[in-house]
C-alpha cells in the first residue's frame, strides 16, 4: 500500500467486527489510495461502519457509509446488507463509481 496524500477518518460502531478492524481499514484505505492514485482532486474520506438495527426485533443489517472529499464537493456512498464484507465492498464499490462519473463530468465542462 502506498501512502495516501489525504486523511480518511475511521468510524466502527460494530463490536464484531472490532477483531477484524484493522484488516476492514487496510481494505478501504488500499481501494480509496488506488481511487487517488495519477489524481489530485482527493482531499479526505470518511469510513463509517454501523448497525442500525442491533437491538431491534430485525434481522443485524450491517451499514457502511463511505464520504470521499473533493474540493467543495462531498460523494458518499451508503450500502445496508446482512453481511459486513459484502456490504464493504459494496460501499467501495459505489464510492468508486461515483467518483469515476463525477471526474468524467468535470473533463466534459
Amino acid at each position: 500500500m502506498d501512502t495516501i496524500n489525504f486523511p480518511i477518518e475511521f468510524n466502527n460502531e460494530l463490536d464484531d467486527v472490532k477483531k477484524s478492524e484493522n484488516e476492514s481499514y487496510t481494505l478501504a484505505v488500499d481501494r480509496l489510495s488506488k481511487l487517488a492514485e495519477g489524481h489530485n482532486d482527493i482531499s479526505g474520506g470518511v469510513v463509517n461502519f454501523k448497525q442500525p438495527s442491533q437491538g431491534r426485533q430485525t434481522s443485524h443489517i450491517y451499514e457502511v457509509t463511505i464520504v470521499v472529499y473533493m474540493g467543495s464537493e462531498h460523494i458518499a456512498a451508503t450500502e445496508k446488507g446482512e453481511q459486513f464484507q459484502a456490504t464493504l465492498d459494496g460501499a467501495l464499490d459505489a464510492i468508486e463509481h461515483q467518483v469515476r462519473e463525477f471526474r468524467k463530468q468535470q473533463q466534459n465542462y
